[in-house]
């Protein structure tokens, strides 16, 4: 029997733990791909609609209980990076002037990403952007 020059294992035992552990590595990522397809074709038999709080599926097999309840996005996922940009220059106190000045770009791109910010957060000032991105709660001051 050889053993590895390095660890003093048999050379064939390392074989066996290396393909045991690719063998895992693979099951794991089987069982994720399917977890993403299911979620996937639950959400198309919801019709892919709103975000509910209801769960989507409720299921009990082997002892195991498997809940698919939707979620909503957080607000900074919902922005693009340039109004991530943009919404961290107003947060820190920039006019939208300056935020043209500091990015090179026109007032009116300055405008339109923050049209676009508002809507996306279903905001209508910049303080309520700040208060939607930084979790805080304006109506508890």
């Amino acid at each position: 029997m050889s053993t590895s020059p390095v660890m003093g294992f048999p050379a064939s035992s390392l074989h066996d733990l290396a393909r045991q552990r690719a063998t895992v590595v693979t099951e794991d990522e089987a069982v994720r791909n399917l977890a993403r397809s299911l979620v996937r074709r639950v959400m198309e038999l919801n019709d892919g609609g709103s975000v509910q709080r209801k769960p989507l599926l409720d299921v009990t097999e082997h002892g195991v209980r498997c809940l698919l309840v939707p979620v909503a996005p957080e607000p900074h996922d919902l922005l693009s990076p340039r109004e991530h940009e943009v919404a961290r220059m107003v947060g820190r106190g920039y006019t939208n002037k300056q935020i043209a000045g500091v990015l090179e770009i026109s007032l009116n791109t300055v405008s339109a990403h923050m049209r676009r910010i508002f809507t996306k957060l279903g905001v209508g000032s910049r303080a309520a952007m700040v208060a939607a991105l930084t979790g805080e709660n304006l109506a508890a001051g």
